[in-house]
């Protein structure tokens, strides 16, 4: 399959597409980066939240745990303590569902801000390049033999414009029918021309029909 096009000025072409599309996903990707990091500042009070329930929950088993050590009276002290204990591991955990909500929202924004735009110049670009990979390839991108150059060769009388032919030829039509190769090469690569593609004969092929005259 191929993917470029033998014509220097049209491949250029195509290699600056693919570098401004390469540009347009990085440039993209940093601006998705970017706002998943400004959404992210949203879950700053998760941080404090969270050191707030650890450091209240630490504080309130060491009370008591100091409280039952009070004679007669201390297992039922314990209950008020050990219940802020309990609203300390509340804080801690609202902290991490405020943390994984914020990521949550900035990976959807991030991807929507960010993928939308890289996704539709994605798809043009490959709409693009694969249509022109499929009629390179029926135009004979891979030509290898004088009988596929014949007949882009034919393919080009029949399509190609009568003042472009006789551009090339006085008499297109008596050119072809001489089956000169060397004219054969010439007519395909009108046709080849108009994908930036060129007739390639291999030098020890056979010739064609005019070989035998």
């Amino acid at each position: 399959m191929r993917w470029y096009a033998d014509a220097p000025a049209r491949r250029t072409r195509q290699v600056l597409a693919d570098l401004l599309v390469l540009g347009w996903v990085v440039a993209w990707v940093l601006v998705g980066r970017w706002v998943f990091g400004l959404v992210m500042t949203l879950a700053a009070p998760a941080g404090p939240l969270r050191d707030a329930g650890t450091s209240m929950h630490d504080w309130m088993d060491e009370v008591a745990g100091r409280v039952t050590e009070v004679p007669l009276v201390g297992d039922r002290l314990t209950g008020p303590f050990t219940g802020a204990a309990g609203v300390g591991t509340d804080l801690v955990a609202a902290g991490d569902r405020l943390e994984a909500s914020v990521r949550t929202v900035a990976w959807v924004v991030s991807l929507l801000s960010a993928g939308t735009p890289v996704l539709l110049v994605l798809v043009v670009w490959a709409a693009a390049r694969l249509a022109w990979v499929r009629r390179a390839a029926r135009l004979g991108a891979e030509v290898s033999d004088p009988e596929s150059v014949e007949l882009l060769a034919l393919r080009a009388l029949v399509r190609q414009h009568p003042r472009r032919l006789q551009q090339e030829f006085a008499d297109p039509l008596s050119a072809f029918r001489s089956g000169d190769p060397d004219v054969l090469r010439r007519l395909a690569d009108l046709e080849l021309a108009e994908v930036g593609l060129s007739a390639r004969v291999s030098p020890g092929a056979p010739r064609g029909r005019g070989s035998s005259g």
